[in-house]
């Protein structure tokens, strides 16, 4: 790897296939979704939780491109695989190609063997795979150069790709970090999964911050719809949020006795809308059709007296064929006013996805200004009891 060291090497071509990585048992809604969106790839090859496309030659894609998608979690160019009983063969066969000569940054990881949560499984760089970057790590630095083995790249970098199909099978490529998910080793950032929770929403909140760039201020308020038993909330309350959880099961002892916790023992559409007034970013989790969470949503940030900065929604699907809605989706969360609507299956979630949205983009910037929530004036207060009146009647 010793050209690796260029000022600026000339980037691999573009292949004639790309790989895409999504979570074990979600290949076929990906698939649809992706030929739906892009009619330029077809189907080559499919193992769970990893698919490879042959794309048009009189419709290529650009060599920076971008995947129409929000069930793929990770995805390249594919050039090829390797298979072998011997790992440190396959190292010296892949470190041999031009284009791994050509990055100095390597992600590789294994496809999920389970859904995310199932039998103790969580997703991150195995043993295994950091086993074997070690042996190309080795590898490299026995040629004078330095190979940044799974960490986190910066935008737009050039990343070598091993996807560890099976033990003995190894598919390889490349990508550009053009999105916040592609700068982290196959799509999943690095977020410690042994610390102690209270439930896996903790998890999936975690990487919702991480992938949309929302950042929760101490002092923030925040109303989450669903709370119960209490993992986001907890790590809402880590970040030194004013935390409102709206549920009628029971929370978690350790939740309930935070200062900072106010449990309203009700479902969400049966909470009075003032209790959201001064609500900065409003959560949902509902074991609910997603078209019922989002209506429920809907008739809280369109309340006259009610201005979030945006929200963050979980919603199920009971099918994955169901998963085709999700552009319809996003455009009825447009239609209560919000700037950007993101949709992501994240790495933690199961057969679920995240859904954000923000009324101004620039909330998206890390470290902006909190700005604490006024008092409710007495003209407010009086709103409030012609709005509750109001309410009361559409209910």
């Amino acid at each position: 790897m010793a050209d690796t060291v260029s000022d600026s090497p000339t980037p691999p071509a573009p292949a004639p296939f790309i790989f895409v990585i999504c979570q074990n048992g979600a290949e076929s809604a990906t698939k649809l979704e992706i030929m739906n969106n892009h009619p330029n790839l077809n189907l080559a090859f499919s193992r769970p939780g990893f698919i490879t496309f042959k794309v048009s030659s009189e419709t290529p894609l650009p060599q920076r491109f971008t995947l129409k998608s929000a069930l793929a979690r990770t995805y390249g160019w594919s050039l090829g695989k390797c298979t072998s009983q011997d790992a440190s063969s396959m190292v010296a066969e892949i470190s041999t190609l031009a284009e791994f000569k050509k990055s100095n940054h390597l992600h590789v990881w294994q496809r999920d063997p389970f859904t995310p949560g199932k039998n103790g499984f969580e997703p991150g760089i195995s043993a295994l795979a950091n086993e074997v970057g070690n042996l190309f790590k080795a590898t490299a630095d026995e040629a004078s150069t330095k190979l940044v083995v799974n960490k986190e790249s910066k935008p737009d970098d050039l990343i070598f790709d091993v996807v560890m199909v099976e033990p003995n099978e190894w598919w390889y490529g490349y990508h550009f970090a053009s999105t916040v998910a592609g700068r982290w080793p196959g799509g999943t950032p690095a977020i410690d999964t042994t610390v102690e929770t209270y439930s896996r929403a903790y998890l999936k909140l975690s990487e919702a911050l991480l992938w949309s760039g929302i950042t929760i201020q101490p002092g923030d308020i925040c109303a989450e719809i669903g709370s119960a038993p209490g993992g986001a909330c907890q790590l809402l309350l880590e970040k030194g949020a004013n935390v409102i959880g709206i549920d009628p099961a029971e929370m978690e002892t350790g939740i309930l006795e935070h200062k900072n916790f106010v449990h309203i023992r009700k479902r969400g559409s049966d909470v009075k809308r003032k209790e959201f007034r001064n609500t900065k970013w409003l959560l949902s989790d509902l074991n609910a059709d997603p078209k019922f969470s989002i209506e429920t949503v809907a008739d809280i940030v369109n309340h006259p007296l009610v201005d979030v900065k945006g929200i963050i929604l979980t919603l199920k699907f009971s099918e994955w064929k169901n998963a085709t809605s999700i552009s319809d989706l996003m455009k009825a969360v447009k239609a209560l006013g919000f700037q950007v609507v993101k949709a992501r299956q994240l790495a933690f979630n199961r057969r679920e996805i995240c859904l954000v949205a923000v009324k101004d983009k620039f909330v998206l910037r890390l470290g902006k200004k909190h700005v604490k929530p006024k008092k409710p004036t007495q003209s407010d207060k009086q709103s409030d009891k012609q709005s509750d009146k109001q309410s009361d009647k559409q209910s």
